[in-house]
């Protein structure tokens, strides 16, 4: 069962390729898929920090739905830091013709400062999917600063 969820997140890694993304150096991104199950759910603890040599404003997130086949619904992620709480969603994906969006949904952003933001990626309904998940802490100026993410739910 473990190989097969590292042999899938490989293939959506190179679907994420071959569909023109890169990643620079100040990008932070988790390949994901979510299963079968409509309450399927990843749930990730993401931590800004000074590691980089200045303090965390805000913690920034966007979704991309990188499913190729119809079915599984809206694709969202859920950021929640103490009592604040923001969802980014990749609304379009396939047009009627199987035309798939190449597009990230809408950024969101939380100001929590340093420390634990809680990320849950979801959908809405009954078949697989398959998600690119960036995320960047900043200064209140823009600047990246310290960044790391914990897998605490892979579904």
């Amino acid at each position: 069962m473990k190989n097969a969820t590292l042999k899938n997140k490989w293939v959506i890694a190179s679907m994420v390729a071959a569909l023109g993304y890169s990643v620079n150096g100040a990008a932070h991104d988790q390949v994901g898929a979510l299963g079968n199950e409509a309450s399927a759910t990843d749930h990730y603890l993401i931590i800004c920090s000074t590691e980089a040599g200045e303090a965390s404003d805000v913690l920034e997130v966007r979704v991309f739905d990188a499913t190729e086949a119809q079915g599984g619904g809206k694709i969202s992620a859920v950021v929640q830091r103490e009592t604040v709480v923001r969802t980014a969603s990749d609304p379009f994906r396939v047009d009627k013709d199987f035309n798939h969006d190449k597009n990230f949904g809408p950024l969101t952003s939380v100001s929590g400062g340093n420390g634990a933001y809680n990320v849950m990626v979801h959908k809405l309904k009954t078949s697989p999917k398959s998600y690119l998940l960036e995320y960047h802490c900043k200064t209140n100026s823009g600047i990246h600063t310290g960044t790391s993410l914990t897998v605490l739910q892979d579904q």
